[in-house]
């Protein structure tokens, strides 16, 4: 615990803005540690148990809108990373000169764990979850945390500084940040997502850079070589560790006759590795690369990768009908993530996409929709996937929703084909997270599995 930065907390008045389980487990460690909070949300929490409870703890609770008046005596905001900037109570904020943080930030500040940060526009999930996989085989004190669903002030109050929090980070929880600083550093990608809240795909690249801008010469960043012209690497001060899935010498990490080798040792065989797809063999390497830095031994690191076989939602094999293979990629929430996963099959894909229009041009799908037999669109977005199947040639079926889509896929596949829930974009006109939207898919295949449906 950094007693200096709690004592500077405690005589502050703090707002946790927004709810949710990233909301709740701030408001409930700050309290615990004897900061007086108050917390609101646009929804009406007055019947909500979790609520109910922080307000038994002596929190002040505000919901059913966000008032300006809530400004008048608060020192401090920690606003839920999907909150955007834009709306009145936060420039208000801003004009108070009131700082805003994310609970990142806050973990950060509060707590002394080291913390291993991955971010990027795609694989964040899987990288994680192959770190902490690796890491656990030697250190049982390794935890996940952050936006893969355990918030990491949560994860630090309840374990010993001594525990290493392997942390997914969005760009919505890196645009809260200004002392974070991880000891070693991922960044998986840079693409172009979430243009609605962040303004360009310029302000989204910056904030994304934020992982590394407080590490110096003892901590670690790990990039893709072939981004190595996106970053100003003269200005970091990090040290650099460069890998390829190719076999470019160049890097420290790389391809050469089947193997990963890492500064010219063989690491792992890459027929063994069972994730299809270029892009998640480049997550592997991520995670391997974290592993020998933590002085995972090489056994144990084959014994993860040939072993893993994915995450929910993330390109996760959920069965086979009749010889038709059914994947759900559900946390697919834009092009690039659908292109990616296209990029692993061959042909005869049947691929169900759609979702909330965030005005992202879904053209850069076209170099992988040769191998799509049929589109399946839904969702706000499906007529501007329907014009993209028109360009392109490719069949289309227009569908409610991922149920009636899944169904539809079902009748027309054949032996042979994979039918693919990729949506590449966000879930929420329809369901409240790619996690429920995913979840029906997973249901709806085991109805026609099972032959439940009527």
């Amino acid at each position: 615990m950094n007693i200096e930065e709690l004592e500077k907390i405690k005589n502050k008045v703090v707002l946790v803005l927004g709810f949710a389980r990233s909301g709740y487990k701030t408001a409930l460690v700050l309290t615990k540690l004897g900061v007086k909070v108050v917390l609101n949300a646009s929804e009406d929490l007055s019947e909500d148990t979790e609520a109910l409870s922080l307000e038994k703890l002596g929190v002040k609770i505000i919901s059913g809108g966000h008032h300006l008046s809530l400004l008048d005596k608060i020192d401090l905001i920690v606003k839920n990373p999907g909150i955007p900037y834009n709306i009145e109570i936060i420039e208000t904020a801003k004009n108070k000169n009131i700082p805003i943080i994310t609970e990142i930030e806050l973990t950060s500040l509060l707590f002394n764990n080291r913390i291993i940060g991955i971010t990027g526009t795609n694989g964040k999930t899987t990288t994680a979850k192959l770190i902490y996989e690796m890491l656990s085989l030697k250190n049982k004190k390794v935890k996940l945390a952050g936006n893969i669903g355990f918030p990491a002030i949560e994860v630090a109050y309840e374990n010993g500084e001594d525990t290493i929090l392997v942390t997914e980070i969005s760009s919505f929880q890196l645009n809260g940040t200004e002392k974070f600083k991880p000891y070693i550093s991922l960044i998986t990608n840079l693409g172009e997502a979430h243009l609605d809240y962040h303004g360009s795909k310029e302000n989204y690249q910056n904030i994304k850079k934020r992982i590394f801008k407080n590490q110096d010469k003892n901590d670690f960043l790990v990039l893709n070589i072939q981004d190595k012209n996106n970053y100003e690497v003269e200005k970091i001060n990090a040290n650099i560790i460069y890998y390829s899935s190719k076999n470019d010498k160049n890097a420290d990490a790389y391809v050469e006759s089947g193997w990963l080798k890492y500064k010219n040792t063989d690491i792992f065989e890459i027929s063994k590795v069972k994730l299809p797809g270029q892009h998640n063999l480049e997550n592997i390497i991520n995670a391997t690369i974290v592993a020998i830095l933590e002085n995972v031994s090489i056994a144990d690191i084959q014994k993860i990768v040939y072993n893993f076989i994915g995450v929910e939602h993330r390109l996760q094999y959920i069965g086979d009908i009749d010889g038709v293979k059914y994947y759900n990629d559900s946390k697919a929430t834009n092009p690039v993530s659908t292109l990616k996963a296209l990029s692993g099959f061959e042909r005869n894909v049947i691929l169900i996409a759609g979702g909330k229009d965030r005005g992202i041009n879904f053209q850069e799908l076209a170099s992988e929709l040769h191998k799509v037999k049929l589109l399946i669109c839904f969702g706000e977005s499906k007529n501007i996937l329907i014009n993209l199947a028109k360009k392109n040639n490719i069949k289309y079926i227009e569908a409610s929703k991922v149920d009636n889509a899944a169904i539809i896929a079902f009748k027309k596949s054949e032996n042979g084909d994979t039918v693919l829930l990729s949506p590449a974009c966000a879930s929420w006109d329809q369901y409240k997270n790619f996690e429920v939207r995913g979840q029906e898919f997973i249901d709806t295949f085991n109805k026609i599995k099972n032959k439940e449906l009527n």
